[in-house]
């Protein structure tokens, strides 16, 4: 663990060195008439590419099956993303690590792409959940008074364990190049960015009990009035920082296009690992009334609630490497408008903190599934 945090902190440095010297190289001398090799130019003027706001007009398409040519200009994409999360490690979901839970995305894309030609993009994915839980049933039963003797059996709601809770969010900013068709007219676009990751887990442990009361007229000395909840949760943080390097490969044929990018990336994950540990006293909602009154709505500790809490911070340094690898083929619909579907794989291969344990911070996370969406001049 000693070597972990100096290389973590090293990667930070390199990336922004590197953002640092791409934005001294805008003014490198270069011949006249020519652009710079590598132009620190995000931001454009909004009317760059004096755009004409057609989108919806006929696509154009060659009716010969002749090679298509790449767009240029502003392009924007939406993804829905139905993806299968796997689960922490065995002793935090029960047995079943190497299971998985699906769950609903977003990801947008947005940037653009002039003659030179290259461009830039911005990337936002974030996945929330999934958001699965083991819940247990409270069995009891319910005393007479008078004599002791069982008079109903019921459940009242149970203690909630979490088996796989888990949010990711995720921003790229990449400087793209776009190479000279190969002879089929496949075109290939490399690029190279900045990458921050945000993944949140959740993780819980209840153990429920029922508190013997010993208020109201008559005494119920059998009765329980109240719920004893122990809860032990966390929210085990990851903030990411690093660069990315990958490729984006395409080809056109007619009002198809078929597309395939791949991302490899390292960065310095910054954990922070909150615990609370609390107690608390609800009122048991299946008591039965006593003379008009609910006796559950009277508590030796007040209103009931919290009782007891003690909370914990720990914070950690690891190293995460990874990949993510995208298959689209999307559908001409309009000029600019396309209609497309695919596959996505991301893989987080270590360094990630899940669970509630320090110590267990270096664990890997997968997502697989698929997306479906929609691009204008991409």
């Amino acid at each position: 663990m000693s070597m972990i945090r100096p290389i973590a902190r090293l990667a930070t440095v390199i990336v922004v060195v590197a953002l640092a010297a791409s934005a001294t190289a805008q003014g490198l001398p270069t011949s006249a008439g020519q652009e710079p090799f590598f132009k620190f130019q995000p931001f454009l003027d909004p009317g760059y590419f004096n755009p004409d706001f057609q989108f919806f007009s006929p696509a154009e398409v060659d009716d010969f099956g002749g090679e298509e040519k790449a767009n240029m200009g502003l392009y924007v994409a939406f993804d829905r993303t139905y993806v299968n999360v796997s689960r922490p490690r065995d002793e935090f979901s029960f047995g079943s690590g190497n299971q998985g839970d699906f769950t609903w995305g977003n990801r947008m894309e947005v940037g653009y792409m002039h003659g030179d030609p290259n461009g830039w993009q911005a990337v936002l994915w974030h996945v929330n959940g999934p958001n699965e839980n083991f819940g247990k049933e409270l069995y009891t039963q319910r005393m007479q008074p008078q004599d002791g003797s069982v008079t109903r059996n019921f459940l009242v709601p149970g203690s909630v364990d979490s088996l796989n809770n888990l949010k990711m969010s995720s921003f790229e900013l990449n400087k793209v190049y776009r190479l000279k068709p190969y002879h089929n007219g496949t075109l290939a676009e490399p690029f190279a960015g900045y990458r921050y990751m945000n993944v949140r887990d959740f993780y819980q442990r209840q153990e429920l009990e029922e508190f013997p009361g010993t208020i109201g007229i008559p005494v119920f000395p059998l009765a329980d009035e109240f719920l004893l909840v122990d809860s032990h949760s966390s929210i085990f943080e990851n903030q990411m920082h690093g660069g990315q390097l990958g490729a984006r490969i395409f080809r056109q044929r007619g009002h198809w296009l078929l597309s395939a990018d791949i991302r490899f990336f390292a960065m310095a994950n910054f954990q922070s690992l909150r615990v609370v540990d609390s107690q608390s006293f609800l009122p048991n909602p299946d008591l039965e009334l006593v003379d008009g009154v609910n006796e559950s709505k009277i508590s030796p500790f007040g209103d009931g609630g919290e009782v007891n809490r003690q909370l914990n911070y720990y914070r950690a340094t690891q190293f995460v490497w990874g990949g993510e690898i995208r298959g689209e083929a999307s559908y001409e619909l309009t000029r600019d408008v396309n209609l497309r579907f695919g596959f996505v794989f991301l893989d987080l291969g270590q360094g990630l903190g899940r669970g509630d344990l320090m110590r267990l911070n270096n664990q890997a996370v997968q997502m697989a599934g698929v997306t479906f969406g929609f691009t204008v001049n991409r």
